[in-house]
Formats: structure tokens, sequence, C-alpha cells
């Protein structure tokens, strides 16, 4: 793969799309920024289809400016990936054994199947040095001797990104003509720019990306480091303020740029204006948060991993430059805080705005480290190319071989060609030969296939009638259930079925249908054949029955009506498989498919109840 003197770097954010690119010096150890572009992304359609957003954004930078490097080298927000620091064993120099201890902890480390994402991993050796008392020489007043042991540890920082997310963003740069180069996420290539600059060296240094949609910590410590991915960012801010004052995102975005600020806290005055001191108290919660991940995140590398404690806090992110977050960063974790300077690494062209670059700085980081990745080995050398990207590098390097193939077959066919015209001629007259064996085969097929259609009608009307005996011991399945609901002192009057149940069905059923065996009344004998052949009605559907009877009141001191316990059979009946009742309660605790319009309680000596009782069928019973 030759290299152009230029290259094309493209960040792509949570929120927005920065690109820039680099002019490559002749000596090849320096690299001079030519221009770069930043471009946010329609809120709306980078929730719902991220990389149609991308794809929008991309297509309006590369119009608006005038791009010249067709070689890109390219790092996805960790939004939308995974990274890990993970402790592995000693591994003696063995490469094959390590290949196959980092691939099984990487199984167990990233959240996905390994065939859904591009995964990749970094090799980080360090060593650690432990003071162990040496063991006693026996000697009572003689003190223990300290002995310090220096131990090589080495850990492996997994990275992993979807492969569907990857393919789309770099399948929009091919049908731009571009040729990808490289694919990692933002924080490591904000770690190479860092480390590019000298920070991390002498002291355990750390970043904080405040981005929109979320933040990223690393933390250096010499050769080592530790990433991790905080979901909370200036969007969550965004969100709060929409939600404080009922209105629309872009809204209450476009406040917190105006007024936006965190407040001081303690026996800081609020601001004159009601608005901004609102959306200052809200900055403010949200940081609070962030500190707390933040801590989290600190523990956990110095208790997990043994890291030192951090010295320095360097801050970057567009959400980095909100009024007033170093103040609360320094506040918080008591430690020094500045803007991350990326920029003493490179050279920045003398047609470059230097005052209009001054205000995206902050969001630049990891394209200055993606351009420095183009002429120098990185700390971290982590490569997420997909699939897509891999299919049309292997493309181009068999392009050559594909025109010899491509010659080598026109010969072939040529003499293909001569062997085929003989074939096609004995095949002819073969064909000619069995032509007479075929229509004989063609008749017999006729008589098959009339043969099956009279076996499918058969069939038909064979599925009908067993469909009509099954319903046979649908009433008898309905009596069975409800003699299983019924309390010992109740008993039916009256049973009939009805289409449904509404108000008037309270004093007389729609339809009233008296139970039967399934066979249906059997026609008078004096029955004419033209009333037999007569049409028969429409079939109806029995959805409820309607009940009426009489309860016996056995216990005066019971809080519950026989109905009462009668409703609770129907319910835990309702609620076994292949119960015919549907007698369910919902959301508010009421009791569905199941009615009581009349009630006649047994008063004084007469303990005796009168009731109508309708109840829902689960399936219901054609007549």
């Amino acid at each position: 793969m030759i290299k152009e003197s230029s290259v094309l770097t493209i960040d792509v954010g949570g929120t927005c799309l920065k690109m820039a690119e680099f002019q490559v010096d002749n000596s090849g150890d320096s690299i001079t920024l030519m221009s770069y572009a930043v471009k946010e992304y329609s809120s709306e359609l980078a929730e719902e289809n991220f990389p149609e957003a991308f794809a929008q954004a991309f297509k309006a930078l590369i119009e608006e400016n005038n791009f010249i490097s067709r070689q890109v080298r390219l790092s996805i927000s960790s939004l939308h990936a995974f990274q890990r620091l993970s402790k592995l064993p000693p591994l003696l120099g063995n490469r094959s054994r390590a290949a196959a201890v980092v691939e099984g902890e990487a199984k167990l480390t990233v959240p996905y199947p390994l065939e859904e994402v591009l995964w990749d991993y970094q090799l980080i050796k360090h060593t650690k040095t432990y003071e162990v008392e040496a063991e006693s020489t026996g000697e009572e007043d003689a003190p223990a001797e300290t002995i310090t042991e220096t131990v090589e540890e080495l850990e492996a920082l997994f990275v992993a990104l979807k492969d569907d997310l990857a393919s789309a963003i770099c399948g929009t740069l091919l049908d731009a003509e571009m040729e990808v180069l490289s694919v990692e996420v933002s924080p490591t290539a904000m770690y190479n720019a860092a480390r590019a600059n000298m920070f991390g060296e002498d002291s355990c240094d750390m970043i904080l990306d405040l981005g929109g949609r979320g933040s990223n910590l690393i933390i250096m410590d010499g050769e080592r480091v530790f990433i991790r991915a905080i979901p909370i960012g200036g969007n969550t801010i965004t969100q709060q303020i929409a939600k404080e004052f009922t209105i629309s995102f872009d809204d209450a975005e476009e406040m917190k740029r105006k007024h936006g600020f965190v407040a001081l806290g303690g026996a800081y005055e609020d601001s004159d204006s009601e608005v901004a001191a609102t959306i200052s108290k809200i900055a403010r919660n949200v940081m609070t948060r962030l500190h707390g991940e933040i801590n989290r995140s600190i523990n956990a590398w110095r208790s997990m991993y043994g890291g030192n404690r951090p010295q320095r806090l360097f801050i970057a992110g567009g959400s980095s430059i909100i009024p007033y977050v170093p103040h609360f960063l320094n506040e918080k974790l008591h430690l020094e805080v500045n803007f991350l300077n990326a920029f003493p690494v490179i050279n920045i062209s003398e047609l470059i705005d230097k005052e209009h670059l001054l205000e995206y700085a902050h969001v630049l980081t990891p394209l200055i480290g993606l351009g420095v990745k183009h002429i120098r080995t990185c700390p971290i050398e982590i490569s997420l190319i997909p699939k897509v990207i891999q299919k049309d590098r292997d493309l181009q390097r068999r392009k050559p071989y594909f025109y010899i193939s491509a010659a080598v077959a026109m010969l072939l066919l040529l003499v293909f060609y001569g062997g085929v015209s003989a074939n096609a001629y004995f095949h002819w007259r073969l064909t000619d030969s069995n032509r007479k064996t075929l229509e004989e085969g063609e008749k017999i097929n006729s008589i098959l296939k009339d043969e099956l259609r009279k076996r499918d009608n058969s069939k038909v009307l064979y599925e009908a009638l067993r469909d009509i005996a099954k319903k046979r011991s649908n009433w008898i399945d309905v009596l069975n259930e409800l003699q299983k609901c019924t309390p010992s002192n109740m008993w039916f009057t009256q049973i009939d079925g009805v289409t449904n149940f509404t108000d008037q069905a309270a004093a007389a059923p729609q339809v009233q249908q008296p139970m039967d065996d399934g066979m249906g009344d059997m026609p008078p004998e004096d029955m004419t054949g033209e009333s037999m052949n007569a049409p028969a009605a429409p079939p109806q559907e029995i959805k409820w029955l309607r009940l009426k009877g009489h309860s016996l009141v056995m216990q005066e001191d019971d809080p519950k009506t026989v109905e009462d316990h009668f409703q609770e059979n129907l319910l835990k009946s309702s609620a076994e498989a292949g119960s015919v009742f549907e007698v369910t309660k919902n959301h508010d605790n009421k009791i569905e498919g199941y009615k009581n319009p009349a009630l006649t309680l047994g008063s004084g000596k007469d303990n005796v109840t009168s009731f109508v009782i309708y109840v829902r069928l689960k399936t219901a019973i054609s007549q």
C-alpha cells in the first residue's frame, strides 16, 4: 500500500463529525495541519439511524471543503465500542500460547459474540516492585530483613466494535472512492496524541474527554493505560434542561449554550438570571454524577490493577468548554486541571486562522493522534478493519490475476465451443429418439394429477367432518369445568348461552341457546324434503354463559358471599392451561369476564340468595 503525501483523518463522534487533513513533510518525520472541519449531526437522525446521519454530515463536509487526500484514517466514538483492560498470566515468551490465552480472555471480556464484532488487543508489559519480609534467622532480637522483588506483569487492552456499524461507515467512504488505511476508537487515538506530547511519561496523568453523548476517562501511567467509557456527557445536561423547562431537545441545547455554566456551589451567589441559575444547578448535578464515576474509575484502577494515583487531569471534548468545568473538577478531585493541548507535536499551516482554530482545538485531539499514526508507530496499535475494507483490499491486490484469468478463460471458451457444438448434435439426435417416451410419461403424469386432486378434495371433506366431531364435546367441557368451580352450597336453575354481554343483556340475553348434546335438534318426521333443503340460518357465536340460580348462606360471619367464592374459583380456573373460562384481573385489579347484574341476598331467617351471573368463555361456541 503506497502512502500519499497527505492523509485525511476522520473522527466519528457521538454528536458531531470532525475531519482534518495533514500534509507529510519531505523528511517523513512530521506532519502539518492543512485544513479541518466540524459538523454536527441531525439530533433526531443520529438517534434513529446513526450511519445515515454520518453519511449526510460526511457528504456535506466533502462538498464544503477542498480536501484532496484519498487516504483516510478513521476513529469511531467509544459510544459504539467496548474497551477493557485485563490482566494476563505470565506467558514466558510463548507466542502461540499467548495468542490462545488472549483469545480466551477476549471471549470472557467482550460482551458480544466475537463473530459479530471487530476486536483487537494491545499487550502491555510493565514491571512491578514488591517488598517481602525474609524468613526469620532464629535470633529473637534480630529484625526481619526486607527483600525487594521485581515482577514483570502482562496486561491486554481489549477493544471491540460492532461490525455492522463499522461496515456502514466504511461503506460510505468507499462510495466516495476513499481508501481506508486504519480504523480504531477515539480514546486510543487521543491516548496516542497525548503520549506523542510526552504526557504520562514521568507521572500518572489522567485525560477526561467530555463528549456530547458520553465521556471517556483515560489514565496514563508510563507504558500502562486504563480506558473507561462513561455514559454521561453534554447531552445529559441538555435532556435535564428539556425536562425542567418542558421544551424540545434542540431548544434546550440552544439554551444550554447561551446560558449554561456549572454552578460554583457553597457560598457563591446564584446568577441574577433565574434561567441561568436553574441551568447552572442542573449542570452541577450532572457533573457531580460524573465526578462519582471518575472516583469509581480511579478506585478500580488502583485496587484492581495496582496503578498509581493520578497527579494531573487534562480535559478535552465538546463539553469541556462549559464555563467553570475546570474549577468544579479541581474542587472535587483536588488535582491540577488543564485543557489538553496536543498541538505541539504537529505543525500548523500558515493558511489556517489560529483564532478560529482555537474555538475547535478541544475536539481535534483524536485527529492529531490519527495523523501521528500515519508517520510513526504509536504505543497503541489497534486495528479494527471491517470485512468490507478487507474484501476491497483483496480485490485490489488480485486485479492483475483477474486480467490474466480472463484471457485464459477466453481461450478456454473457444476450445469449449468446439466441443459443445459436436456434443449438441449428439444430444439433438438423442432428444428426438426420446420424445415419444416423454409424451407417454406426460399422459401418466396427467392421470396422477387427477387422482391427487380427488384425494385433496376428500381430505378437505374429512377435515370438515373431524371439526364437527370435535365440537360435540364443547358444552360437555363447559359444564364439567363449571361443576368444578361451583361451591357445594350453590345450584343453578337455568344456564343460557348468549352472544355477548351488554347492559340490556342483564335483563334478557341477546341470543338464548339451550344447551344440547352437540348433535342439534332432529327434524320432525313429517318435514318435507323441500323444507330440509332450505338454507340454514347462519351460525351464532356463544361467548357468554348466563347462570341463574340460588345459593345457601351457611356461615353468617363469613365476609365473603357464596358468589365471591364462585368468582375466586373461576379466576383460578381461568389461570390454568386448557380452561374454558376467561375471568381475569386487569391492571386496575378489576374483574373482567364476570358480571353479576342481579343479586338478591337473603335476610332474616331466609338464608337463600338468588343471583344472575354472566361468565365469559375463552373460546366461542358455534350454534
